[in-house]
């Protein structure tokens, strides 16, 4: 009884250690790294204003590195001949960019704090970053992540991530394992109002739906042919393909959601009233959109004695 007693007072210390050592906090690099924000945000405006595609590109990386196994930059592992990984999975082979924009942050950042900030946090804040410097909300990002030793399986990836054809039942249905409710749902899918999509993810709204504006059918057909073409390329966004705003939801209001699982966000349903909302109040986009960037990015993080600080993004140490 003696030794339980003088052993409490050490069990309950190491217990709320363990407890701060597996929180997320805007400050977790205050000390070690001080000046990592200050990188990350002139790293990634250089970036962007090299090609201002690249902002919704690294956004997009954050999203697939998130919704897979959690926010663990296990996206970022290129394949090696023993492991296939998720870059080539089905939803990213040929589609997601920007690793080698995290590749320059995490080398700016090594420079100033080495060993010391994972390509996770590097991560979520080059997508916090990216956001506001093309006009969107800012919001403070928790950090203290730590890195995948490995990536997911392709099949995995495949899974986890939801379709360009998906409805709203499902589309709720993989936020909800997520974590994330159908207002999150719905503010995160206003991301589209930047980046870039493949004919091929879209061929099939312009030719087939019959909720589209006829319009804007014809406009997308220009780009994206009956047949072959898949790889071309063309705004989610026409109007502002580069500025962070709201047209994305108005353009649904008229049937030109360039995606049917955009469109379906305004087909009658659950989601009409979110849809409405932020189409005609910006500022309350901007607000859901920045709470539910906050809660993705504490998915299934791996903090503490959990993973690694890796030196090198796309392998393990």
């Amino acid at each position: 009884m003696a030794f339980f007693k003088s052993f409490l007072p050490f069990l309950v210390m190491l217990l709320l250690a363990c407890s701060v050592q597996g929180q997320l906090l805007p400050d977790f690099y205050k000390s070690t790294c001080p000046r990592l924000q200050r990188i990350v945000r002139s790293a990634t405006k250089q970036a962007i204003d090299k090609d201002p595609r690249m902002g919704a590109a690294v956004l997009r990386l954050f999203f697939h590195d998130c919704f897979v196994t959690g926010c663990d930059a296990s996206v970022l592992l290129d394949d090696t001949p023993t492991a296939v990984g998720e870059k080539n999975s089905a939803p990213n082979f040929n589609s997601l960019r920007g690793y080698e924009v995290i590749d320059y942050i995490k080398a700016r950042v090594e420079a100033s704090c080495p060993a010391t900030v994972s390509c996770a946090d590097i991560l979520a804040l080059a997508a916090r970053h990216s956001v506001s410097v093309l006009r969107g909300p800012r919001w403070q990002m928790p950090l203290g992540r730590r890195d995948a030793r490995t990536a997911a399986s392709q099949l995995e990836a495949g899974a986890n991530l939801p379709p360009a054809g998906m409805e709203v039942p499902g589309l709720i249905g993989i936020f909800a394992s997520k974590g994330l409710d159908a207002k999150d749902m719905v503010a995160l899918s206003g991301a589209h109002t930047i980046g870039e999509t493949r004919c091929g993810v879209y061929r099939s709204r312009i030719y087939n739906d019959n909720n589209v504006d006829p319009n804007f059918a014809a406009i997308r057909k220009n780009n994206c042919p009956p047949f072959g073409d898949d790889n071309k390329w063309t705004p989610l966004d026409l109007q502002t393909p580069t500025r962070f705003d709201n047209k994305y939801y108005r353009n649904l209001l008229g049937g030109r959601g360039i995606l049917h699982s955009d469109q379906a966000l305004y087909s009658g349903g659950p989601a009409d009233s979110l849809v409405k909302l932020y189409s005609a109040n910006n500022s309350a986009f901007f607000a859901d959109f920045a709470l539910a960037m906050t809660k993705m990015g504490n998915i299934s993080p791996l903090t503490g004695a959990n993973g690694e600080i890796r030196l090198n993004c796309r392998k393990p140490n």
